[in-house]
């Protein structure tokens, strides 16, 4: 970023021309000791660039990737994605490594995500900690370039990688961060960085200190040095939270959160099917899920037939299940608009094939045993009823805990 002076800070009214802005002499700290730290130097620096900031108007990035029209990752954001041990996770991540490395002419349909911009090139830097450097993450980055349009024997320049597999747990937030320094001195494009998995990156991801330190580096990376992180991360057991205390405040950091888990059958148990839901989405309205599943013959996820997802969103609207309410209830009024009573019973009827009864009867449940759902800013809410003008109205309210 261009340094920012008072030279170029312009006033926003009519007919006014440049202006100085200076910071006032009469603060609340001592001038006498204004300013003596380096971190003060960085705040008054910052807050000389917000001025600037608040004086235009502000140009929101577009996404950098799309994925079935919808934007789902923008330049300077972190970004997850969780699920339970075994349901790929790092192999959707692998296709959006390979969406951002495409070549023009591939035809390759990778579940529908896609660049938005073939002039932005980002370097890819896909950072591993779990598979073995023999076979298993060898194969992972042949399988990269492959998808992109790519032969295995090509050398990419915008495709870097490396394992933390063999440096020790305690020395690995260090080694991280070493690397991603020595990136910064040898290339000049954006980073796309892939933590994969993201707690395995630090001591003990079940610490505060240890959390913050890797959170705290992806911010500064993410601010000062345009990066991208997409952070791989698995979930509790038997339980839709991401883990550890990193996982929790992974999770309010992030901007958007994908939560991938295999579909259940009749009796609970895994079917092939995979859905993709988005449980959080900071700048955009949250996305209806996708589907895929993995076939044998591409070696990768491919994205599921129509049938197989009618099937799958018929036995469920048949079920209406209190966790499918919840996410459509998130996409309804997760952006903090608020719905009457008949509005939102029209709406979830016409998703289940349940009675307008029993749907109100599951909204009773939600209110009363406060069901955890979250708003598109990633805060755990609430489901509230109240009565506003004779009307039963119902919103998102967050909780006390976050």
């Amino acid at each position: 970023m261009a340094k920012i002076t008072s030279d170029n800070i312009t006033s926003n009214k009519p007919g006014a021309g440049k202006r100085e802005v200076k910071i006032p002499k009469d603060t609340s700290f001592n001038n006498s000791v204004m300013p003596t730290s380096e971190n003060l130097k960085k705040v008054l620096e910052t807050q000389q660039q917000l001025r600037l900031l608040v004086a235009t108007d502000i140009i929101f990035s577009k996404p950098i990737l799309e994925q079935n029209g919808n934007a789902v990752i923008f330049p300077h954001t972190i970004n997850v994605i969780q699920g339970q041990a075994g349901v790929h996770k790092s192999r959707l991540a692998e296709i959006i490594c390979a969406s951002l490395l495409k070549r023009h002419d591939c035809k390759n349909e990778l579940l529908g995500f896609k660049r938005t911009n073939f002039d932005a090139t980002y370097t890819v830097v896909y950072v591993d900690t779990e598979r073995n450097i023999l076979e298993q993450l060898p194969f992972a980055l042949q399988t990269i370039q492959i998808k992109a349009g790519n032969k295995k024997e090509d050398i990419l320049p915008d495709f870097q990688y490396i394992s933390l597999l063999q440096v020790k747990r305690i020395d690995r937030f260090n080694t991280l961060n070493e690397y991603l320094n020595y990136l910064r001195l040898t290339n000049t494009q954006p980073l796309f960085i892939v933590l994969d998995v993201s707690t395995d990156c630090i001591e003990d991801f079940n610490k505060a200190d240890k959390s913050m330190e890797l959170i705290d580096l992806m911010n500064v990376a993410v601010n000062d040095h345009n990066a991208v992180f997409l952070c791989v991360i698995h979930e509790n057991p038997k339980s839709d939270k991401a883990r550890g205390h990193f996982g929790t405040e992974l999770m309010n950091k992030a901007s958007t959160v994908m939560q991938v888990g295999f579909e259940k059958d009749d009796k609970q148990n895994d079917t092939e099917l995979i859905r993709a839901k988005y449980l959080k989405c900071r700048s955009t309205a949250k996305h209806a899920p996708f589907y895929f599943k993995y076939c044998a013959d591409e070696k990768g996820l491919v994205l599921a037939t129509d049938s197989d997802v009618s099937a799958a969103i018929s036995k469920r609207r048949k079920k209406a299940d209190i966790d499918d309410i919840i996410e459509l209830v998130e996409i309804y009024i997760g952006d903090g608009t608020t719905l009457c009573r008949n509005d939102i019973l029209e709406k979830l009827c016409n998703d289940f094939d349940v009675s307008q009864k029993t749907m109100e009867t599951r909204l009773k449940y939600m209110c009363e045993k406060k069901a955890e759902l979250t708003d598109r800013e990633g805060r755990i809410c609430n489901l509230h009823k109240e009565t506003k003008d004779k009307q039963v109205i119902y919103s998102l309210k967050p909780t006390e805990r976050q």
